[in-house]
């Protein structure tokens, strides 16, 4: 199993990747790692209690940063962490020399693949590492069925391909030591997941316009087998210099 279902990680790649991230990187107590786009937390939260280094995570949505705060509380880490709720983009982070950056969850997408990672590049420490996941497409999208595209919102966020992603990175001066795309199960993990936050009662997923959309997203995930149009990608990358 990928993912643990009692987490808040919102996508298929789980707490294993992040720790992966952090070995290949030789995360120690002396490293500082930052989380773009933290969202609940799970991802920095994980990696600092791994490794007990320091961390810097940001995020737009405050109620995001609230519940990743209380989370690190919960774990007795909060004094290892430095949350910030701002647009990372516009954010001057004062630590311009992080030794591992995280972009889970498609937050690159999010942001902008080449503003994002170019942005990313300038922070990492010299020969500093990136770790992403991001949603990808497996073929040319004129070959995936429209319900696929669109409830996965290409017409907004045009995914990309592995190549592509590949093609950008090593154009943003960083090597590739780790490409691989999430197994199945992490899938199925994740949606079990959605499942189970889709019959909270309050919050974001209390929401009946938000149960609506993931209902029908899983329904279209599985009825119309878009696994196999559709993939996450894991990606670990180093600076060149």
């Amino acid at each position: 199993m990928v993912t643990d279902i009692k987490s808040n990680y919102t996508s298929p790649a789980g707490k294993e990747f992040t720790l992966v991230a952090g070995r290949f990187a030789g995360i120690s107590p002396a490293s500082n790692v930052l989380d773009v786009g933290c969202g609940y937390g799970d991802g920095v939260c994980n990696i600092v209690s791994e490794f007990r280094c320091k961390a810097t995570a940001i995020d737009i949505n405050k109620d995001n940063i609230k519940i990743a705060q209380t989370s690190a509380e919960q774990r007795r880490i909060s004094h290892l962490i430095t949350f910030i709720t701002s647009d990372v983009l516009q954010e001057q982070i004062h630590e311009k020399a992080f030794d591992l950056i995280l972009a889970e969850g498609g937050v690159l997408t999010m942001l902008g693949r080449e503003k994002s990672v170019e942005m990313i590049n300038k922070l990492l420490s010299p020969r500093g590492w990136l770790a992403f996941s991001d949603l990808i497409f497996l073929t040319n999208n004129d070959k995936i069925p429209p319900e696929i595209l669109n409830i996965y919102d290409d017409e907004r966020f045009k995914y990309e391909t592995e190549s592509g992603y590949r093609k950008l990175l090593k154009s943003q001066g960083f090597d590739i030591h780790l490409m691989t795309l999430v197994p199945q199960s992490g899938w199925d993990n994740y949606y079990a997941h959605m499942a189970r936050r889709l019959e909270d009662q309050t919050g974001f997923f209390a929401d009946k316009q938000v149960k609506t959309f993931f209902h029908r997203e899983m329904d279209i995930f599985y009825r119309l087998e878009a696994f196999k149009y559709i993939g996450y990608l894991f990606g670990l990358v180093r600076k060149s210099s």
